[in-house]
């Protein structure tokens, strides 16, 4: 039968990536702590850690199997669980400890969750955050990942989904734009002016903006496309085109002037950022903590829509 201090010998392992580390986290010196962890590599019959061929000797840098990360994946709910019952017996509280993967879109991620990183870490100074951002969808379940910061609408239905905040999604061009091609004052102008388009969705060229008198559809036209709202957006700041982008990203360029908001009456149907996270009977502690810790930090109006406020049309 597994022992209590071999789970957390694993787990120490997992989330200091290094033997003498780990063992004066757990109060034993080095080699006690090999002992232990070759005592339950034989005891389960697979290999836990990866030491490079060399079975007699520990490097100092730990890297886990893959039969490795899946174990400790599993016992990591048992100490967790194991936590919370001594804690409701002690009437203490309990500390998120442990490492939790999190992955975010490229600028989300750089502007509004890698700032909170370093908050969250001294409310929690035992956890070990992993913040990984990509712009391609990320499995959750078959990637190991805890935890997912996402704009737009949840339609993953193997996830839970939190609803942070309202993601806004305006027109915009440079001033120096508008001055040589003028200023569109209805949705249908756009037809006449150069769009810059955004191919990561369905239907590039199909603009569906929301106004006074309800919704409407826009086919624009353009020269210049990319699948990163990051291109999109500098090419309107050099004076390409017309584009729509989320005000997250935005801000920055419509406080300095770079860009100017267009049509100010209408803008994209609004989606949310939401907090994603795989569906499981039992949310681990760290998991729901670091939920609850983007929740109150992103909250409506978002920080980058609070900066536009009076200083922005419809803002």
């Amino acid at each position: 039968m597994t022992e209590i201090l071999e789970l957390k010998a694993l787990h120490s392992l997992a989330k200091l990536s290094s033997w003498t580390k780990a063992a004066e986290e757990l109060g034993i010196n080095r080699a006690e702590l090999v002992q232990i962890v070759a005592r339950l590599e034989q005891r389960l019959g697979v290999k836990l850690i990866d030491r490079d061929g060399d079975e007699d000797a520990a490097i100092e840098q730990v890297a886990l199997t893959e039969a490795g990360l899946a174990f400790h994946a599993r016992t990591g709910q048992a100490l967790d669980d194991l936590a919370k019952i001594e804690a409701t017996l002690l009437q203490t509280p309990v500390h998120p400890s442990g490492k939790i993967r999190i992955t975010a879109p490229v600028l989300l991620g750089q502007l509004h969750v890698a700032p909170l990183i370093g908050k969250l870490r001294r409310l929690y100074p035992e956890l070990a955050v992993e913040l990984s951002l990509m712009d391609r969808f990320v499995d959750l379940v078959h990637e190991n990942v805890d935890l997912a910061i996402r704009a737009g609408s949840p339609f993953d239905k193997r996830l839970m989904t939190r609803r942070l905040c309202t993601n806004r999604r305006i027109l915009v061009a440079s001033p120096e734009y508008l001055r040589e091609h003028g200023e569109p004052e209805r949705p249908d102008d756009l037809v006449e002016h150069e769009c810059l388009l955004f191919t990561s969705f369905a239907n590039p060229r199909e603009w569906r903006l929301s106004g006074p008198d309800g919704p409407v559809t826009v086919n624009v036209n353009g020269m210049a496309s990319s699948n990163a709202a990051y291109v999109v957006n500098l090419l309107a700041e050099q004076g390409e085109g017309i584009t729509f982008g989320a005000t997250l990203a935005l801000a920055p360029a419509l406080l300095d002037g770079r860009l100017v908001r267009v049509l100010p009456a209408y803008e994209m149907e609004a989606t949310g950022i939401f907090a994603a996270y795989p569906s499981t009977e039992r949310l681990p502690t760290r998991v729901s903590a670091v939920i609850d810790f983007f929740a109150s930090e992103m909250t409506d109006p978002p920080v980058w829509d609070q900066q536009l406020i009076g200083k922005v049309p419809g803002f």
